[in-house]
């Protein structure tokens, strides 16, 4: 019996290309701890500017949801650059160099701001420093996102590959958190609550910094040795008219599955921007936790990335890709929200101990290892859109794929990011706040909020992938077309 997405083994089988090594799949996956460590750090941004700084919430999601927007064009252009680029040094490969020059530059104005300017210059601070940080590392990050469609080409292989990257990526932001509350933002005698501790962010984020060159360097050197079994275009950028440019654009944009990812995309986009926004709010002032206990947590989702990479490529192979992904994004969504239910319906009343951070941490874990396990396949339904593209166009466009939804990507991201701004100022949560009573009852009610929004954005992102339709037999069949 043939489970779904699966085919038996036949003269698809025979074609299956060869499998990528470990040193592909271990350099490609250390190019994940850059983005890794640049997202635990940007995380920290809207906290930072307004609570640490002393910025209004509302400008400063302003200015975030403003920075979205006004950078989604450029992730387009870059990613058709990087696809039309033709040198010795391959496709991505210059991408990859040239953002690792220009990302030190970008993140050091992110975290050095000046703490006397007026709330109105403050904006156009945070937005063109946010600016220079995302078209900087969208130059790596595309770039190096469109490298995994070539190096593993075999349909299974394919999800292995991008275990490793999800493995050492989330791994990297597991330890980037224990940088954060265990070492730069611990708690102190003239800090109690750390993370509010205005002379830490400036070493933390050269520290991150270091950490992501690292990471570029090991993704571009320990990769190019592949760039003459890589892909060349037949054109350059500059060959290539705008209108023919517009039509590529209109061909992938016309491709379903293509159009699912974008639709899937677009709704897990507004519950990222609003985890991501209000997560250190609800450690520190609902759940009262400090630089320590967060420190902890970070340690106890250590593993998880680990048990997802492991889990994840057999599931695939066992159910085929689109049942597993679905499954484990259904149980990421219930486990991850149990512990704020409890808290808000008064059925959890600890206070910040052990015996919560025990409680928090397993729920965590356990959802940590459902979502993670959940993008791994996703990444690998995603780059499998390649092939299909190429079949029915003649053209490969990984980069030009994996930034054609930028736009409405960025568009619903530019709203979620401001949503917790705006949540905030609805409570009207002060600047410079310290953890009491009061702010637990402001951060009830954005959690009364929070909670469900939060449900049914992740639930029509899972049920958006109920349209896809590549399995293996279509894989195997779009190889063959493309050979």
């Amino acid at each position: 019996m043939v489970t779904s997405g699966e085919t038996t083994k036949g003269s698809a089988d025979r074609s299956e290309p060869p499998k990528a090594s470990f040193r592909i799949k271990l350099f490609y996956g250390l190019g994940s701890a850059a983005p890794g460590a640049f997202n635990a750090l940007g995380a920290l941004a809207m906290f930072f500017y307004n609570q640490v700084i002393g910025v209004p919430a509302a400008v400063v999601a302003l200015a975030l949801s403003a920075t979205l927007f006004s950078d989604a064009i450029m992730d387009v252009v870059i990613g058709n650059a990087s696809d039309q680029t033709r040198t010795r040094w391959g496709r991505r490969h210059p991408f990859l160099f040239a953002g690792m020059l220009l990302i030190p530059i970008a993140l050091y104005f992110r975290w050095h701001p000046p703490q006397d300017w007026a709330a109105d210059s403050m904006f156009w601070y945070v937005l063109a420093t946010g600016l220079f940080v995302n078209v900087s590392f969208s130059i790596f990050e595309i770039a190096s996102n469109a490298l995994g469609p070539e190096l593993a080409k075999a349909y299974h292989d394919r999800t292995v590959l991008l275990g490793y990257r999800w493995m050492i990526g989330a791994a990297t932001s597991a330890l980037s958190m224990v940088l954060i509350y265990g070492v730069f933002l611990r708690a102190t005698p003239q800090h109690p609550v750390g993370q509010l501790n205005v002379d830490g962010y400036g070493p933390l984020s050269l520290t991150i910094t270091a950490i992501i060159v690292a990471s570029i360097l090991a993704i571009a050197l320990g990769t190019r040795h592949a760039i003459p079994q890589l892909y060349q275009p037949v054109a350059t950028v500059d060959q290539v008219s705008l209108r023919q440019q517009m039509q590529r654009l209109g061909q992938a944009l016309g491709n379903r599955n293509f159009l699912v990812a974008v639709g899937a995309g677009v709704f897990s986009g507004v519950a990222l921007g609003m985890e991501g926004g209000l997560r250190l709010y609800f450690y520190t002032f609902l759940w009262g936790l400090k630089a320590s206990d967060i420190m902890v947590l970070a340690l106890l989702a250590v593993p998880t990335p680990i048990i997802a990479a492991l889990i994840a490529p057999r599931l695939a192979q066992r159910f085929g890709k689109k049942p597993a992904c679905l499954s484990l994004f259904a149980a990421s969504i219930v486990i991850s929200h149990t512990p704020m239910v409890l808290k808000l319906t008064g059925l959890l009343t600890w206070p910040a101990s052990s015996q919560l951070l025990i409680l928090l941490g397993g729920f965590a874990l356990l959802a940590g290892v459902c979502t993670i396990g959940g993008y791994i396949i996703v990444s690998s339904m995603v780059a499998d859109i390649v092939e299909d593209v190429q079949a029915q166009t003649g053209d490969r466009a990984e980069g030009l794929l994996m930034t054609a939804d930028s736009l409405p990507n960025r568009i619903v991201n530019s709203v979620s990011v401001a949503i917790p701004g705006l949540l905030l100022a609805w409570v009207g949560f002060p600047e410079k706040a310290r953890p009491g009573p009061e702010t637990v009852a402001m951060m009830m009610q954005v959690g009364w909020v929070y909670v469900p929004v939060m449900a049914l954005v992740s639930g029509l992102s899972v049920a958006t992938w109920l349209l896809y339709r590549i399995d293996k037999a279509t894989h195997d069949r779009n190889l063959l077309a493309t050979a």
